[in-house]
């Protein structure tokens, strides 16, 4: 018998197991991939959203922690604007197993939760399916950190999906229709002449307002340029409209883009882009919509790679050197909760009694689709609001938290809280929640 196990090995799942276990508890940690860190490392979401203020970082702990690890083998820099999130996210795969081993976290990859058993309003145990056998696994306490409410819904928890204010009761229900954030696949391209392209972009677009640059100490570019609106003039609009007119790239393959450099890889450029659009739209939860994103998303990134050898400056011997083995998915599910985070929430640093998490930063959502825009909202940047621990707890099961960006929230509030900051942080509150709070 587990003191607890913690299903997801993302951001808030490792952060979760390693608080609980550095505590005491007995902590298994079962991850359906085959290394650690979500989408920060599977879905190459890097760097992290910088979650600061008044010039203090509102992120404090296991997660900082493990970036002046990445820091100290030079796989981690602080950026000009003080945030220490980019990161090399191959690199980060490592260090979050030595973090987890360490902390005496036991660590079980390629398993699969398949069903939950129920006792008096409490999971007694969890089926999963390995490469051996299935397996039960009892605990006196479970966390789902699986990102989209997995192993909430199997337990019967109520949740939310997308736009729509529907309450579903069912794991089999796919929200069609409901009109989830887009979906990207992230991928890097490496031997890059970033000098050649760094200077290039300085030319054509010298007053930098969509792009920044910091040579680091120790000899590193990290630069970052984004296209995120046509509300914007874009320096770089003609090169892609020039590659629409020839046939390289399809109308849309530029709706979102955005890249950045990477500690530690000295010739590479991560992207967060293409957003895959569909003109059916795209579930996040649908096997079959997972499927076709993956497949349209791979063909966009060949012909974005083609297009940049062709018309970016530094760019000419690159090639693609790793597609994201999994998608970037912004939002699924979220369960119906103790309390439900709104936008109101959010836009008026509300505070709570049980604080989770801390931050400040904006409603971010990403339309799914071409003719919509995205929607920002921020708060005061000279506060911040409050994500209690209500917002992870339900009504339902008793020994069961959960923790990520499928808490309890309205679809907008959702847009925010979802960052990785805000998901160690939640991961990490947790984690001593249940150690304060399990029956010996």
């Amino acid at each position: 018998m587990w003191d607890l196990i913690v299903v997801g090995g993302g951001s808030a799942g490792v952060a979760t197991a390693v608080a609980a276990s550095r505590k005491g508890c007995s902590t298994l940690l079962i991850e359906k991939m085959n290394f650690l860190g979500g989408q920060a490392t599977g879905g190459l979401v890097t760097p992290m959203m910088k979650n600061f203020c008044n010039n203090k970082n509102l992120t404090s702990g296991i997660c900082l922690e493990i970036l002046e690890r990445l820091e100290e083998t030079g796989n981690s820099i602080i950026y000009k604007d003080g945030n220490p999130g980019w990161f090399n996210p191959t690199y980060m795969k490592c260090i979050l197993d030595d973090i987890c081993t360490e902390s005496g976290v036991k660590l079980l990859f390629d398993t699969i939760v398949t069903n939950v058993k129920i006792t008096d309003n409490n999971i007694a145990a969890i089926s999963c399916l390995t490469k051996a056998i299935s397996t039960d696994y009892p605990a006196k306490y479970f966390v789902d950190a699986t990102g989209d409410a997995d192993l909430a819904a199997l337990a019967g928890i109520p949740f939310r999906a997308g736009t729509s204010d529907e309450i579903i009761t069912s794991i089999e229900s796919t929200g069609e229709n409901t009109g989830f954030q887009a979906l990207s696949l992230r991928f890097t391209m490496a031997n890059v002449d970033l000098f050649s392209f760094t200077g290039w972009i300085k030319e054509i677009d010298p007053e930098m307002q969509m792009s920044s640059l910091y040579n680091t100490p120790d000899g590193q570019i990290m630069f970052s340029t984004a296209h995120v609106t046509e509300k914007c003039e874009w320096e770089l609009s003609s090169y892609f409209n020039q590659g629409v007119r020839e046939n390289i790239l399809e109308k849309f393959d530029d709706a979102y883009f955005q890249l950045f450099t990477v500690p530690g890889q000295k010739n590479s450029i991560t992207f967060n882009c293409p957003r895959i659009y569909h003109y059916e739209g795209l579930s996040p939860l649908a096997p079959e919509d997972i499927t076709r994103a993956q497949i349209i998303g791979r063909r966009q990134i060949r012909r974005l790679a083609t297009f940049f050898k062709k018309f970016f400056i530094g760019f000419e011997d690159s090639y693609i050197a790793e597609i994201a083995p999994i998608l970037g998915v912004r939002d699924s599910r979220r369960i119906l909760g103790k309390y439900t985070l709104t936008e109101e929430d959010i836009m008026t640093n509300k505070k709570f009694p049980n604080c989770a998490a801390r931050s400040n930063y904006p409603i971010d959502i990403h339309s799914q689709s071409d003719d919509i825009d995205d929607e920002l909202g921020s708060p005061k940047m000279d506060d911040y609001y409050e994500i209690p621990l209500e917002c992870m707890l339900n009504d339902r099961i008793n020994n069961l938290l959960t923790v990520g960006r499928c808490i309890s929230a309205t679809f907008k509030a959702q847009s925010s809280l979802r960052i990785q900051p805000n998901c160690w942080q939640m991961g990490e509150y947790a984690g001593n929640y249940i150690k304060d709070n399990i029956n010996d």
